[in-house]
């Protein structure tokens, strides 16, 4: 599955390992086992604590090559916490090499600081707390001349799971939190909704609702545009759909697959350089399962084909996204290829968010939206063709095709390709769709 994704974009898909379970390892180097984990209850969805053997390390050699890999390790408090700390970063940096890009030290300590005092944990410790660690990994662990190593934040994006919203990027980088120069990213992490609350997210009120998105993201187009002023990169460090590892027909059909390409294309026009979608074995929102998880079965999720289509539209790395539609279901971007100093237009995608039920409507009924391409693009005499991502509705969980091609349960890539022609200057998307313009 990530190897497909780098044969289409021509490089390896970042990946972040760590978070909840990361606020509860401990490194063991006598363990034979690579991890063994502790539930709490039976069929939970995550481990209440895991333990780390040096045959973990393993597991990051498997991947394609290239991979670069953010890592977290625990922040407990203390000079035990400070060992660990060290421990984990050691056995990480001399087991992964090259291959670790960055460091995470905890995971989400605004809503959820492990061993601290709640009543008076403030941003300002923290950011002493993280500015001490960090130090102490560098000091210990890091070679003099390369200690640039630590994501910041690694936040909940404010006033989604706490009242308090004093924890910022804007805040930690004004309290010095880049101060030391061992930050190279700032995170924030980000959900649109959360199944375990009392209230159930929907597909419509919360996935493929485009007013909650940019709701959502006004936060990110401000913290995104500090953090860059400042020289730290910024970064939605885990993200996907809805929170407790997403709900049932709300994060695990098709209409999840439309919107990730719509939410991720947005947050790259807002200057968010990686997103980070959160994934677990059995988890609702995962992009694929690879092995079976009680009734689950190993294979791909409706959401992967929606990564297949944004790694295609941004392709290389260079890739700048402009928005340039943007209504409460209607969505578009312009994404341009800034290669030997020059802007190129390379394509363009369009995202229409309505919601349709084949259960409910008859594929005969299905509305679509026609979007007239710029004359200054040929207008009607434009030579362009079209990819099509595509399924019954958003609701469905299966017979979805981008371009007119499938993912095999054994991740393969199968059929042949399907491109459309622009005729008359026109695209039409029809509700639930999203599809990818590329000019000739």
């Amino acid at each position: 599955m990530l190897q497909n994704l780098k044969d289409i974009s021509g490089s390896a898909v970042p990946v972040r390992v760590g978070g909840t379970t990361a606020n509860h390892a401990i490194w063991t180097p006598n363990q034979k086992e690579a991890i063994i984990q502790n539930f709490a209850t039976p069929g939970a969805d995550q481990p209440a604590n895991v333990t780390w053997g040096p045959a973990y390390l393993e597991s990051f050699k498997v991947f394609p090559k290239g991979t670069k890999y953010t890592i977290g390790v625990t922040f407990d408090s203390g000079k035990k916490g400070e060992d660990a700390s060290v421990a984990e970063a050691t056995a990480f940096y001399k087991g992964m090499d090259k291959d670790l890009y960055a460091i995470e030290v905890g995971n989400e300590f605004d809503v959820f600081p492990v061993n601290r005092n709640t009543t008076t944990w403030t941003i300002s410790q923290y950011v002493s707390e993280w500015l001490s660690r960090t130090s102490a990994i560098a000091s210990r662990v890091l070679p003099k001349n390369n200690q640039r190593f630590f994501q910041a934040g690694i936040f909940v994006t404010p006033g989604t799971i706490s009242a308090d919203v004093s924890w910022t990027a804007q805040a930690a980088i004004d309290l010095g939190i880049a101060s030391t120069g061992l930050a190279k990213t700032f995170c924030t992490h980000q959900y649109f909704g959360a199944a375990c609350r009392p209230v159930k997210p929907t597909l419509a009120g919360n996935v493929m609702n485009r007013t909650a998105l940019i709701q959502g993201m006004n936060y990110h187009a401000g913290a995104a545009a500090y953090s860059v002023s400042k020289g730290l990169q910024y970064v939605i460090g885990e993200t996907n759909s809805i929170a407790c590892q997403g709900l049932a027909g709300a994060s695990d059909v098709f209409g999840a697959a439309v919107w990730s390409v719509d939410y991720a294309l947005y947050a790259a026009s807002l200057n968010v350089s990686n997103m980070y979608w959160h994934m677990g074995t059995g988890y609702r929102y995962s992009a694929w399962q690879a092995t079976q998880n009680g009734t689950t079965t190993p294979g791909p999720r409706p959401l992967y084909y929606g990564n297949w289509l944004t790694a295609t539209a941004l392709g290389d790395s260079d890739a700048q996204v402009v928005s340039i539609v943007n209504t409460t279901s209607l969505a578009g971007y312009a994404i341009y290829s800034s290669k030997l100093h020059r802007s190129k237009l390379k394509s363009v995608v369009l995202v229409n968010m309505e919601v349709f039920n084949s259960t409910s409507t008859p594929a005969t009924q299905r509305p679509s939206v026609s979007f007239a391409l710029p004359a200054k693009l040929g207008g009607k005499n434009c030579k362009a063709s079209v990819r099509r991502l595509t399924a019954a509705g958003a609701e469905v969980r299966d017979e979805i095709a981008f371009a007119g091609r499938t993912v095999a349960l054994d991740g393969t890539l199968s059929g042949r390709e399907s491109k459309e022609r622009v005729s008359n200057g026109v695209v039409n998307v029809r509700a639930s769709e999203a599809v990818l313009v590329t000019f000739n």
